[in-house]
């Protein structure tokens, strides 16, 4: 079984090695995808006062942005498995930036309401894509690949506000369509760069007329559900934490300049843990950093709500830590239950799975009403365990190649 799915893995990537320009340049693409996005809060907040926007029209905007570029990613990735659409990488790009870049020309919210929806489409169809090529191109290192690129996504989201405050702030409102130029160059690099890692499929692939190259395992649909519930609880934690953290810690005597910082320390502690925990599972396996990591986080996450001072700060960079060390990790293990589908396997996870998850906080906050914000914190710090048994049900029937 070892030495068959090696082979496997070599028709994936002939040297078995990783390529490392090509994933930095879709490490480069998500980051800068991510950014587009992630300028929308600065947007928002200066169209608000423009247009005079009620909150509710604010929320619709976002909500429309999370449907179009979360939650209908599985129908690109599956499109993306079908069909050779390697251009879904450098256009996806391309058409997010431009998306987002004429927001701040739009002359009134319907527009904003329609730019924002077609931006999620160029999101959805870029993540499967570039996920595909991650895989690809990081030979026996796919989990370490995948932890890169995710990184990327993180880098993205946190650099978002920044670009989006330099330029609307900074240089006004039509000052958007600056996020344009970065993606051309972008886009054209990826074009142009010698290769042919845009063009690569699965050696599983099923192509109409034509025997794939591989024989695929057969597909264990109750793992991959598995999975997919994993992702959505743990997005949900980590989507609550982010919007009611600092409203817990001021509600604990906390100043929320301070409590903004401790969330600050929580993300980025996130972020470095699914850089290491994607590199881990190459060497120990998918589901013993999952099960691990999400079995210590109810402990860090418990000790944190009790904690004040010095061991606040320490509690809440290390459940951070212990939350997302399996991010990167779940996408890989669900693209190895589905080697034929590598794109729809990459837009459940980080598409469907995170955005389901990420409508989880309506549910946190209806908790919050219900008994109380300190006892919706006792609740998101425990649930993940249930997480960590999921993972031990998961069947596999494969274990990653060890990395040297």
């Amino acid at each position: 079984m070892g030495t068959s799915l090696f082979c496997e893995r070599e028709r994936e990537n002939p040297f078995g090695v990783m390529e490392k320009a090509p994933l930095l340049l879709m490490f480069f693409g998500h980051v800068w995808v991510d950014a587009s996005q992630g300028i929308l809060p600065v947007v928002l907040t200066k169209l608000k006062e423009l247009m005079e926007l009620s909150y509710f029209q604010v929320g619709l905007v976002v909500g429309v942005l999370n449907i179009t570029s979360s939650v209908i990613q599985p129908f690109f990735g599956y499109i993306a498995d079908r069909l050779r659409t390697g251009w879904f990488v450098p256009w996806g790009i391309l058409w997010t930036s431009i998306c987002m870049g004429l927001l701040g020309w739009a002359p009134h919210y319907a527009l904003v309401v329609i730019l924002v929806g077609f931006a999620g489409f160029g999101t959805a169809a870029f993540h499967p894509r570039a996920m595909m090529v991650v895989s690809l191109v990081s030979g026996r290192r796919k989990g370490f690949g995948t932890a890169v690129f995710s990184t990327g996504g993180n880098l993205g989201f946190a650099l978002g506000p920044i670009v989006g405050s330099l330029l609307v702030l900074g240089l006004g409102i039509h000052a958007t369509v600056g996020l344009v130029l970065p993606a051309i160059v972008l886009t054209f690099t990826i074009l142009f760069y010698p290769g042919d890692f845009l063009k690569r499929e699965s050696p599983y692939r099923m192509v109409p007329g034509k025997e794939p190259e591989t024989e695929a395992p057969p597909v264990l649909w109750g793992s991959l559900v598995l999975v997919c519930l994993i992702v959505t609880l743990r997005a949900w934690v980590y989507m609550s934490f982010i919007t009611y953290l600092p409203m817990f810690l001021q509600g604990q005597g906390v100043e929320l300049r301070t409590g903004s910082l401790i969330l600050s320390l929580f993300l980025a502690g996130g972020a470095a843990a699914g850089l290491y925990g994607g590199h881990l599972s190459d060497r120990v396996g998918r589901k013993a950093v999952i099960i691990v990591s999400m079995l210590v986080y109810p402990v860090f996450a418990s000790l944190m709500i009790l904690s004040k001072g010095p061991w606040l700060w320490v509690l809440a960079g290390a459940a951070g830590v212990a939350l997302l060390a399996s991010f990167s990790v779940t996408i890989v293990l669900a693209q190895e239950l589905l080697p034929r589908y590598l794109g729809l396997a990459s837009g459940l996870t980080l598409g469907l799975g995170f955005g389901m998850g990420g409508l989880g906080t309506a549910v946190s906050g209806w908790i919050a009403d219900w008994i109380g914000l300190y006892g919706a914190f006792w609740v998101l710090a425990l649930v993940p365990a249930l997480g960590s048994l999921m993972a031990a049900l998961v069947k596999t029937g494969v274990s990653p190649q060890k990395a040297p």
